[in-house]
């Protein structure tokens, strides 16, 4: 198995992180083993996901529930599929997408922070990122690739 993959993806701290618990994220590329890393710096989260030969680390929130275990999402790196930016962030997780590409995908919705657009992210194994449009009259529904 290769080294993790060291440091801070929010901040760059290039120290050691603290480990934390094992978690199932509420948005998983893949059914593996999620563990928590926090950095010492910003305090922020990171999730490393263990495959078999090496180790891939990945932003993650924390969301904090009264009475419950909190809820981790995965934050995936993708580029805006408007207009090609690197600098999008999670909006909405697990959105219900009214022509999905296929029944078996799920989808978050990324807005882009610099065109300010929305995009919707397939992760059944592979990322795929769709222009995303919301509908007018439904605002919890959202289409693909919009004309």
């Amino acid at each position: 198995m290769t080294i993790p993959t060291q440091g801070c993806l929010w901040c760059g701290h290039a120290g050691p992180l603290l480990a934390g618990d094992s978690v199932t994220p509420v948005n998983p590329q893949v059914s593996l083993l999620h563990e928590v890393r926090r950095c010492p710096e910003c305090h922020e989260a990171m999730l490393d996901i263990r495959w078999p030969d090496h180790v891939v680390r990945r932003k993650g929130r924390e969301y904090k529930r009264r009475f419950r275990r909190p809820l981790w999402v995965v934050i995936y790196p993708v580029p805006c599929a408007w207009c090609a930016s690197a600098n999008t962030d999670a909006y909405e997780i697990n959105a219900t997408v009214a022509n999905p590409i296929s029944t078996r995908f799920k989808y978050d919705i990324y807005r882009c922070l610099d065109c300010q657009r929305p995009n919707a992210v397939s992760y059944l194994g592979e990322i795929h990122v769709h222009r995303a449009d919301q509908d007018r009259e439904f605002h919890t529904l959202w289409h693909l690739d919009p004309a």
